[in-house]
């Protein structure tokens, strides 16, 4: 045999190995919404004046190839590259410690700490010879312990941006220790116009930074079936069909669980959105969502490319049909201008008639202002204002509400409450971010009562029943992140915190209060 002949037979063989074998699918890292990472990003596009999609359409648990410097979430070490981690498949073991002296924003007061080991598995394969042909497999379970010096009445973040944890698995008699656990991870299959995510995490919609009007990261996380498609360069198409928690137990099964927990009523989001960029730096979202349950999936909002609100008559009206729109602009070395608008029903006729108008909507503006001064810091002023009318998020069959776990799917404080967020912020270098801001919130109540008053087509005044004096909270604080080396993170938050009219869990009874507090955390990686 020669040596072309030879030559010849090994290109063969190579080429063979590559069509058939599915090889390492290098360069993606995972990049959570970080302040440090959603800071490199709003940056990125104020300078190129370009819409970057991350800012308003993103996954929780995104893989991406073009990400800041240090911003993989999967800390490590060398000594875990050579344990845990070979080509095919990695381990990412991680032990995140975060503490609060004075209750955090579940307590009121007392010594508060959150102890939590976890562990990422991680896998990604190129499928094809041809860039952009992928398949990405990953999970991460957290096991959390928290230990508090008070009485943990109700593990939950009312009133605040923190995400949600959903069930908690243990409690100690004295409810001063609980335990939970949270499990999220996906299947992405790529390919060079899109991909489709079949995963278990949080779908955020919307350009806000201090929360979104439609989909945002407040509620726990749920399973989703999602795909992402570009038409274009200027036209983007994005489906997910998800399940969600309704709390209901279907008694329907009684018969079959004598002695366990009844399983729960059926409950799904549906939802699609069309993006559309004239230019670079301009981007015009819009699209719908349904909430619906009490029975298996509708195979009509199984169709992606289906309008939902003729579909959603058909069908009865009897789902929580929402349309959403939103629109960024990004002026080059100025900053970046967006504004969002959440409908939950239209009143066409009376839309700008003050004394009539009843329209369900939500919605925000915000703008991100590159500083002209500490430019090595890249320095940002932020503003963003958001308003909930009382009508948004509900709906007259208590299963089809806008929420999961018993938590709004959109902006953290729910209906019938407003935000104003002021910030400034900047790197220092390519692992710091820190942050200065202010926050204002109220809200009113959202009850029984109000929903069928909205139902009857009664007027419900912003801030019922509280219009002159409405829960209130202030939050001030200084805020930061530090990668410390490639295996260790630290962040923390001091603020101030003045909350007017807060329910007192023990008495019922409103009060106000105040207090400073802190929170410190630390995470390390093997």
């Amino acid at each position: 045999m020669t040596i072309e002949t030879q030559d010849r037979r090994g290109r063969i063989i190579s080429l063979v190995n590559l069509l058939l074998l599915p090889l390492f699918l290098s360069g993606q890292t995972l990049v959570r919404p970080t302040g440090l990472n959603l800071h490199f990003f709003e940056v990125r596009s104020i300078e190129e004046g370009e819409i970057e999609p991350y800012l308003s359409n993103r996954l929780n648990h995104e893989w991406r190839v073009d990400t800041p410097p240090g911003s993989d979430d999967l800390l490590r070490s060398q000594a875990g590259d050579s344990l845990f981690r070979n080509e095919r498949i990695k381990f990412f073991p991680d032990f995140t410690s975060t503490f609060y002296p004075n209750g955090g924003r579940v307590n009121r007061e007392g010594f508060f700490a959150d102890i939590a080991p976890a562990v990422n598995l991680f896998t990604k394969y190129r499928l094809l010879p041809i860039r952009g042909f992928g398949l990405i497999l990953w999970g991460r379970i957290e096991k959390h312990s928290v230990v508090s010096k008070s009485k943990i009445s109700d593990l939950s973040y009312d009133f605040t941006w923190q995400k949600e944890i959903g069930r908690r698995a243990y409690q100690s008699n004295d409810s001063t220790w609980v335990e939970y656990s949270i499990g999220d991870g996906g299947i992405v299959l790529a390919y060079p116009y899109g991909e489709f995510t079949f995963a278990q995490s949080n779908p955020v919609w919307g350009p806000g930074y201090a929360g979104q009007t439609w989909l945002s990261e407040k509620a726990p996380s749920f399973p989703f079936l999602s795909w992402k498609h570009r038409f274009s360069d200027r036209w983007t198409f994005t489906y997910l069909h998800g399940s969600l928690n309704s709390t209901f137990r279907d008694s329907t099964n009684s018969r079959l669980y004598l002695k366990g927990g009844l399983p729960l009523v059926r409950k799904f989001v549906v939802a699609h959105r069309l993006d559309f960029s004239p230019r670079e730096n301009i981007n015009i979202g819009f699209g719908e969502s349904v909430v619906y349950g009490a029975r298996g999936v509708e195979m009509a909002y199984a169709l992606p490319v289906l309008f939902y609100w003729s579909t959603q008559h058909n069908l009865s009206d009897s789902d929580n049909l929402q349309m959403f729109g939103d629109l960024q602009i990004a002026v080059k070395s100025f900053g970046r201008f967006y504004g969002s608008l959440y409908i939950d029903e239209w009143d066409f006729v009376d839309t700008f008639n003050k004394r009539k108008s009843r329209n369900w909507m939500a919605y925000q503006a915000g703008f991100a202002y590159l500083l002209p001064f500490l430019r090595d810091w890249k320095s940002i002023l932020r503003f963003e204002a958001s308003h909930m009318t009382p009508y948004v998020y509900v709906h007259r069959s208590r299963v089809n509400t806008f929420q999961h776990y018993g938590q709004y799917l959109g902006f953290w404080s729910g209906p019938n409450s407003d935000n104003m967020f002021l910030a400034a912020e900047g790197a220092p270098g390519e692992a710091w971010w820190v942050q200065i801001y202010v926050q204002r919130t109220r809200r009113g109540e959202v009850s029984d009562e109000t929903v069928e008053m909205q139902y009857d087509r009664e007027k419900i005044p912003f801030l019922f029943p509280f219009e002159l004096n409405p829960e209130t909270r202030i939050l001030a604080g200084f805020r930061g992140e530090l990668l410390l080396f490639s295996f260790m993170r630290f962040s923390f938050d001091l603020y101030y915190d003045h909350w007017l009219r807060r329910v007192d869990p023990q008495s019922g009874k409103r009060v106000n209060s105040q207090k400073f507090d802190a929170m410190i955390q630390l995470s390390i990686g093997l």
